[in-house]
């Protein structure tokens, strides 16, 4: 397999597809991360659904961690503030609205949010973003992973009064489990010659990683993906994404080179400062256990066996302060994490449990670098009350 080292190495350091989306990860500082255990955070694996975690795959999660804290500290030594290590680039944060109907769900998974009556309607913020850790200084035009998180407020029975929904533009993700997933870390972030040996011998991964890479014309006009499983009451597993409605306009074609380095965040101010916007949302329940297994994400789920059902309208009404400064700093400062969640809709997989402990050491890591508190958006008005520090400007 050839490789195009400058390419396969831009690539290879986006640390999530995670995410994806929205991955909050961390900071640089003086000061060491707090490791956090899963033993203490986590609930135990549910092997009856194929799900498995052990000592050895702590120690890989606690291996990755230290490796992204070392690469951020190179990475945020002299700027003023410490983005994200992935998806550091958002092109904004918008007032949605989370509209039940999981009424063509089976009764029995019809659980988490997904068991509120038709119609319940759930105020949610939502975090566009590109994947590449080079920073926002890297234009729009380019391939790259997209990110669409989706956080849920007022929810009742979740630790954090949240149901967070990550996505991207990856339909599978890229590592097979925990010691997978490190080996991609110590390629991504070691020496040419690491680098080198991580393409030859995960040839699969790399194309996986370079597929996930896109150009879009709007984030609005994008699918975005979970990648990886959750639960699904307690007997089932899914994944879920979102597809643009089908009332939403065609999408535009790709902008000239000479397009703004910005324009996704152009695009979207303009749309919503318009016209309102929608997706609509979809969970695949796992019909095929055996073979779709929670421990190997790289699987293609099939959707004959396996289909797609809506059970949620994401609208997005017509908005005017996403690119205000306040605002800015807003979704600089928000978190996401998977595990943001009620119990029976909670990540599953070693992917997500390494997402876990590193994302909760970093996000901290970074806030307090950033000299800006972890807070929970209570409702669309987040600049004032018990929540305005989320509006204040980053700064180290």
């Amino acid at each position: 397999m050839k490789l195009a080292p400058r390419k396969v190495r831009l690539t290879l350091s986006l640390v999530v597809l995670v995410a994806a989306s929205s991955c909050d990860h961390g900071s640089p500082s003086a000061q060491p991360l707090r490791r956090i255990s899963s033993a203490q955070s986590l609930p135990a694996p549910a092997t009856e659904l194929g799900e498995s975690w052990d000592a050895k795959n702590e120690d890989e999660a606690a291996q990755i961690l230290a490796i992204i804290e070392e690469s951020l500290a190179k990475t945020y030594a002299n700027d003023t503030y410490v983005r994200r290590d992935a998806h550091p680039k958002h092109h904004g944060c918008v007032k949605a609205f989370f509209n039940v109907d999981a009424s063509r769900l089976p009764t029995d998974l019809r659980v988490g949010v997904f068991a509120a009556p038709a119609g319940t309607s759930y105020p949610a913020w939502i975090r566009f973003s590109n994947g590449s850790p080079s920073g926002a200084t890297t234009p729009d035009l380019k391939k790259d992973v997209r990110g669409m998180a989706v956080k849920l407020m007022g929810i009742e029975g979740s630790d954090s009064g949240s149901q967070d929904f990550l996505m991207c533009s990856a339909h599978e993700f890229f590592s097979k489990d925990g010691a997978d997933y490190l080996e991609f870390h110590h390629g991504a972030f070691g020496s040419k010659l690491d680098l080198v040996k991580f393409g030859i011998t995960h040839p699969l991964d790399v194309k996986r990683l370079l597929a996930a890479e896109i150009q879009e014309s709007s984030p609005l006009s994008t699918e975005y993906f979970s990648s990886v499983p959750y639960l699904l009451g307690a007997k089932h597993t899914m994944k879920f994404q979102v597809r643009p409605c089908a009332t939403e306009p065609s999408p535009e074609a790709l902008p000239g080179k000479d397009a703004s380095p910005n324009y996704l965040r152009e695009k979207l101010v303009g749309t919503l400062a318009k016209r309102a916007a929608c997706f609509d949302f979809f969970v695949q329940p796992n019909e095929s256990p055996d073979t779709q297994l929670v421990e190997d994400p790289r699987i293609v789920w099939d959707e004959a066996s396996s289909p797609l059902i809506q059970v949620a309208r994401i609208t997005i009404p017509v908005q005017s302060e996403i690119d205000s400064t306040e605002h800015l700093n807003f979704c600089e400062n928000i978190s996401f994490d998977p595990w943001h969640s009620l119990p029976d809709t909670r990540p599953m997989g070693q992917i997500n449990r390494a997402r876990a402990l590193i994302y909760r050491s970093i996000s901290e890591y970074r806030h307090r670098a950033n000299h800006v508190p972890i807070l929970e958006p209570k409702s669309h008005d987040i600049c004032t009350g018990s929540t305005a520090a989320l509006c204040q400007a980053p700064t180290k």
